[in-house]
């Protein structure tokens, strides 16, 4: 059985999708770039990433992550704080080590695409 049925399907990671996609919007460290964005879409493409990531029936279907995400100028101390916030929403859902650490796994292959190669520090002199 792949994760995505382990997890209890379709509704069990919607769930756990909602509650990722709102704390990110509501954290003081990422929040920001969820400022005036449609949290439904956001969900629902999120959504995609995990059901694909985990086996099941859906394929992510928005924009092209490259160009979506670089315009944003995410850094790699703020990507990191992504994964920390669904790394913990991952644990208090009770998703099972393993589980977790497939979607963990897809995300962290993201973070290259995704950020603009700087880190949260400046480099020092």
């Amino acid at each position: 059985m792949n994760g995505y049925a382990r997890l209890g399907g379709e509704p069990a990671v919607r769930a756990l999708v909602d509650r990722f996609v709102d704390r990110m919007a509501a954290d003081t460290i990422i929040g920001f770039f969820f400022a005036g964005k449609d949290l439904a879409r956001v969900k629902l493409h999120e959504y995609e990433h995990a059901s694909a990531a985990l086996g099941g029936p859906s394929a992510y279907t928005g924009r092209p992550l490259v160009p979506l995400h670089r315009s944003l100028r995410i850094n790699a101390g703020q990507f990191r704080r992504r994964l920390a916030i669904l790394k913990q929403e991952l644990e208090r859902g009770g998703v099972p080590a393993d589980v977790a650490e497939t979607w963990l796994a897809e995300q962290r292959r993201l973070e290259a695409v995704m950020t603009d190669g700087t880190d949260c520090a400046p480099v020092p002199a």
